[in-house]
């Protein structure tokens, strides 16, 4: 009896002891320093602190039962999950940039609104910091409920899309839909991050009545920048109807099968830290066949085979900014204003089954530039070559963007797109209208092989939301556009006329949602003398971008 109270004695002591250490080594360390200090040498990181915050502050003013039950039926993102993204571990040589792309990888993810990184405590006398990982999470689970009736038929779709399964960063979806030509049912599964291994795996699996697409996928991708190799693996089958159309109206429909078998590795190769090259090397099968429908009135397009191997370099500068109000508003984005550029030759080969021998050249070039404090500059410039047989087939296109941010909560912005296309494929020719381009034209309104827009637009970014769901901005916005060169299909007469159109627009901004989709809801006009056209008309879209 003596020797075990004595252990306990021994015990509780020590007990005492370290604890009163750890208070000591505690008391040394201050949340009160100068960013001066963090640039010293041989820093070195004594301890991760986890903040994971749920949907909705509860605290803020306005909320009510639908926030509480919110944050009650969500899992929080896990620990572990964040921590699988954390570039550095506890006795890891602190390196600030580290955090910083921490940070952004984080913000990347679906399942994650919002992330700050940082260094929450200074230690002089041990010459360590301890860092803080705080995340804000989204809404992740998404019920998916559309109906509709008209014309006597009857299309309804149900499903469940979720990006945060279990607070595991993985994703799932359930589709099934029916409408008047097909009925089916889509599966999917995503994992960004396995165990933590920075693997990643895609399945995804769709079944309808005239036919069944699919796509596997298995890569490890260059996850952070220092990151010395990638590889990849991803088979895949797509079956989807394709439509004709002239001035909107539809003149034909066929249905296009793509199969196809992709596979590369990637080195990264000797250069500093803050400019990356890299040398990617792979094989490409693709493989593209037509067959007709209820609703092919035309002859159907040839079918092609441009199975490919291929070596590519890429370029990546690392000057990232978190910038605001660029595409979205209220929200941080991630923008490099560093080069990134890329250029890829790829040689056709029969022994793989293409059609014929012959190149294929891709290449592209972005940029970001701060002409002033408030003046933004945002540019790309994309070639597509491909020489096979008597195929001489190119596409040149170029995209602009000028924000000029005349205060926190207003915008101009201007927007030039140019593509110049030549012998494009006819299943690939370029629509204008609507989403394409020119809101207030209906959608697939002209076509051709080349195409231009361009837009002016005035952008008001209000402090409102709606139940603390939707945050509230509006746009004021002139489009002009015009797609011509391609052969063109049915007894529409051709408008091949430079359209033009104004609109004013509401945008709600889903700020909790993990599709971070924006609504857009505009009241367009068409500056047009076609009377089919009419003249003020609402439209409700739903996009990534303001």
């Amino acid at each position: 009896m003596m020797l075990r109270s004595t252990l306990v004695i021994a015990v509780l002591l020590a007990g005492a002891l370290f604890n009163q250490a750890r208070a000591d080594t505690n008391a040394s360390c201050t949340t009160l320093f100068d960013e001066a200090d963090l640039q010293k040498t041989g820093l070195t990181i004594s301890a991760i602190h986890f903040t994971q915050q749920n949907v909705f502050d509860l605290s803020e003013p306005g909320t009510f039962w639908l926030h509480r039950f919110a944050n009650y039926s969500h899992i929080i993102s896990k620990e572990v999950t964040i921590a699988n993204d954390l570039l550095f571990t506890p006795q890891s040589p602190l390196d600030l940039a580290e955090l910083a792309e921490t940070e952004r990888i984080l913000r990347g993810r679906s399942y994650i609104r919002d992330a700050d990184v940082a260094v929450s405590h200074y230690c002089p006398e041990t010459n360590t910091v301890e860092v803080r990982v705080q995340t804000w999470d989204n809404w992740s689970l998404l019920p998916k409920i559309d109906f509709s009736s008209e014309g006597g038929s009857t299309e309804y779709s149900i499903g469940i899309a979720e990006d945060n399964l279990l607070g595991t960063g993985n994703q799932l979806q359930l589709d099934y839909a029916k409408d008047a030509e097909r009925t089916g049912y889509l599966f999917s599964f995503a994992s960004p991050n396995i165990m933590g291994s920075h693997w990643q795996a895609l399945t995804r699996y769709a079944n309808n009545s005239d036919g069944e697409s699919y796509q596997i996928n298995v890569q490890r991708p260059f996850y952070r920048l220092s990151s010395p190799w990638a590889v990849s693996f991803d088979v895949s089958k797509d079956k989807q109807q394709i439509n004709d159309y002239v001035l909107g109206e539809k003149v034909n429909q066929y249905d296009r099968t793509q199969q196809g078998f992709t596979s590369f590795v990637g080195l990264r190769l000797a250069g500093n830290s803050k400019r990356i090259h890299r040398l990617n090397s792979g094989v490409t099968l693709e493989d593209v066949s037509f067959s007709e429908n209820a609703d092919t009135l035309f002859d159907l397009p040839s079918e092609r085979n441009l199975s490919r191997v291929w070596v590519e370099y890429q370029l990546l500068e690392d000057q990232y900014r978190k910038l605001y109000n660029i595409n979205q508003f209220n929200r941080v984005e991630d923008i490099n204003l560093g080069w990134q550029a890329y250029l890829r030759l790829a040689n056709l080969q029969k022994g793989l089954g293409a059609d014929a021998s012959g190149w294929q050249v891709d290449a592209a070039i972005e940029k970001a530039w701060s002409l002033q404090s408030d003046l933004w500059l945002l540019g790309s410039v994309r070639y597509h070559g491909l020489k096979m047989a008597d195929l001489r087939q190119q596409l040149l296109s170029t995209h602009w963007q000028l924000v000029y941010q005349l205060n926190r909560q207003s915008s101009v912005v201007g927007i030039l797109d140019l593509q110049r296309g030549k012998d494009l494929f006819e299943d690939e020719a370029l629509y204008l209208g609507g989403d394409t381009g020119l809101r207030a034209f209906p959608l697939f309104y002209q076509r051709g092989d080349n195409r231009m827009v361009a837009t002016a637009e005035y952008r008001y970014y209000t402090d409102w939301n709606i139940l603390h769901i939707f945050d509230v901005g509006f746009a004021g916005f002139a489009d002009a556009g015009r797609s011509w060169g391609a052969e063109q299909r049915g007894e529409n007469n051709i408008d091949s006329n430079v359209l033009y159109g104004v609109g004013v627009g509401i945008r709600l901004l889903s700020t909790h949602s993990s599709r971070g989709t924006m609504v857009h809801i505009d009241l367009t006009r068409p500056v047009s003398d076609n009377p089919e056209l009419g003249n003020w008309q609402w439209r409700v879209t739903a996009k990534r971008r303001f």
